[in-house]
């Protein structure tokens, strides 16, 4: 996952924001555009910011880009690393918000080896942020508004999720017969995972036609699944939904459609279960 360059620690200056007013300076002297203003409370910090963004030089050479990956980006914003520093800009910024802005090269490469400075950006340049901010959460929501997500996507597909003390969710299609799995047997499953939001298809052991092979209840897969996989006897097929807290929580996967506080949905089939060895 395409990390957004810079972090650290300063109080952010306030300024008034002017759509297409050109460009500004806030009181940190962060230079920027502001191309789009809506309606909204801006980003503060911890929340969660979902954008697309593309990294150019000064003479707009494109760098990196999330349009080119597909997907935007989430990222938790934390405070600044330096004065005028990208994170000061991501809290001007409210949902559906586009803005530019220009971060001096000098500052993120500063204290770093001569030779880690890529030729095309020389001391005294520029980058050049295009951002386009998709959604902010704030982190003490995150839960309420997955709750809200699932409800809404068992009510879009016309299936009753049953919820268990933890907060998995899970609907069965096909109930086996076989024993269920106890912790430390090996089970053998077959599974299509997707992410709730975007309904992307992340990874498909049936397309590789190879079941994964794990022992349940040892904590070598997410917790929901540890705990999904000893609900079912041997032949079932069923679908899980899984929150953030019981996959892989803020950090998401990275180098995967999978981002921070992502509800994943899981078909699965319990091919075998195989008691572990006494």
């Amino acid at each position: 996952m395409m990390a957004l360059v810079g972090a650290g620690s300063l109080i952010f200056s306030s300024c008034d924001k002017i759509p297409g007013g050109g460009a500004q300076k806030t009181a940190t002297g962060l230079e920027y555009e502001l191309l789009d203003d809506k309606e909204g409370p801006t980003a503060k910090l911890d929340d969660f910011i979902t954008l697309h963004i593309s990294y150019k030089t000064e003479k707009d050479s494109l760098l990196n880009s999330t349009y080119t990956m597909g997907r935007p980006i989430t990222s938790k914003v934390g405070p600044p690393m330096f004065k005028g520093a990208f994170e000061e800009g991501l809290l001007l910024l409210s949902a559906g918000d586009s803005a530019h802005f220009w971060i001096p090269s000098d500052s993120i490469f500063k204290g770093q080896p001569a030779e880690q400075r890529p030729k095309f950006l020389p001391p005294g340049s520029k980058i050049k942020y295009a951002v386009r901010v998709v959604k902010i959460e704030n982190s003490k929501n995150i839960e309420s508004t997955q709750s809200k997500a699932i409800a809404e996507y068992a009510a879009k597909n016309n299936v009753k999720l049953e919820k268990t003390e933890s907060g998995l969710y899970y609907v069965v299609s096909e109930m086996g017969t076989g024993p269920k799995a106890l912790p430390g047997d090996t089970v053998s499953v077959h599974y299509v995972g997707t992410t709730l939001d975007e309904g992307k298809e992340f990874d498909n052991s049936r397309q590789r036609n190879q079941p994964f092979n794990f022992p349940v209840g040892q904590g070598m897969v997410i917790p929901g699944w540890d705990e999904g996989l000893q609900l079912f006897p041997k032949g079932t097929k069923a679908k899980l939904v899984i929150p953030s807290k019981l996959a892989y929580g803020e950090q998401g996967a990275p180098g995967s459609p999978i981002g921070p506080n992502a509800t994943l949905v899981f078909e699965i089939e319990l091919l075998d279960v195989k008691p572990k060895k006494k």
